[in-house]
Order: structure tokens, then C-alpha cells, then sequence
């Protein structure tokens, strides 16, 4: 994996949002991501946003972290969106901060690429490296081709 470093414009996306850390994510009892997930392909919320960007484009936004990888945070399932979309009932926006990110690309089958990619961005992170992580928002743009690009955010 050869992760690039990107200028990232900035976005807003519109979706459904649990809190959640990643020791809950380890145990099928207290994981809620793949719940999320499901619930927006099986019950079609994207169809329930008005305002996306042309293509749709499928996002996965991690924010309000408490601290690192190990703390609390907040993961929206949604859409990219125009900036003045209105967000339906049960739903939340949020701003995707213009910056320097870090692009992960997954590729494969699916979850198991991507939670190999996220396994590999803690490795990166790790203890030895240079770069820092902002722990401000990070974002995972799902494309039409099934690959996923993981942004995360940079100092």
C-alpha cells in the first residue's frame, strides 16, 4: 500500500450517524458500523437526500473524535451533497474540512479490503511514524468501481 498525500477541496455530505469506538467494532454485541451501513443500502436512504453531487457519491465520515483511534467517535453513512442540501428527518450534515489528507486506497472484496486498509492505516500511524494524524474528520469515498479511497486527515 502506497498511500499519497492530497489537497483535499473540502465537501458536505448528508447521511444516518452512530458513536461508536473501535474496541466496540471488535465485539458483534456492541458493533454498530455494519448495522449503519445495511441500514442505509437496505432501507435506500441515499434515494432520501436530495442535493448529491453528480455521480452519487457514497461517503463514510469519521469525526468528533474524543482523542485517537482508541476514543469515542462519530461515523456518518451518506452522500456527498451540495453545500445548501437540506437534510431529511433522522439525518445530519456535515462539513468535510478543506486540507491536507492522506489517501488509503482499498481494494477487493468488501468489508474485509477495507478493514484491512483501516488496519494498515493504524500501522502507518504507528508509534515510529513521522506523519501525524489531525484526529479532526477523516472520510471514505466508496467509488462505482468498488474501491474505496480512506482520506485521513493530516497534520
Amino acid at each position: 500500500m502506497d498511500p499519497k498525500i492530497v489537497q483535499y477541496a473540502g465537501a458536505t455530505a448528508v447521511g444516518i450517524e452512530v458513536r461508536t469506538r473501535n474496541s466496540d467494532e471488535m465485539d458483534p454485541a456492541t458493533a454498530k458500523i455494519g448495522a449503519l451501513w445495511q441500514r442505509f443500502f437496505r432501507d435506500e436512504l441515499g434515494s432520501k437526500i436530495a442535493g448529491s453531487v453528480e455521480p452519487p457519491t457514497v461517503v463514510g465520515v469519521y469525526s468528533n473524535y474524543e482523542s485517537d483511534h482508541t476514543g469515542a467517535y462519530s461515523l456518518l453513512v451518506g452522500l456527498l451533497t451540495k453545500p445548501k442540501a437540506a437534510v431529511p428527518e433522522g439525518m445530519t450534515k456535515i462539513a468535510i474540512p478543506a486540507g491536507n489528507y492522506m489517501v488509503f486506497e482499498a481494494r477487493g472484496p468488501m468489508p474485509q479490503a477495507l478493514i484491512g486498509t483501516w488496519g494498515a492505516i493504524w500501522k502507518h500511524f504507528g508509534p515510529s511514524s513521522t506523519q501525524r494524524r489531525a484526529y479532526s474528520v477523516d472520510f471514505e469515498l466508496h467509488r462505482a468501481d468498488g474501491s474505496v479511497d480512506v482520506h485521513i486527515a493530516i497534520l
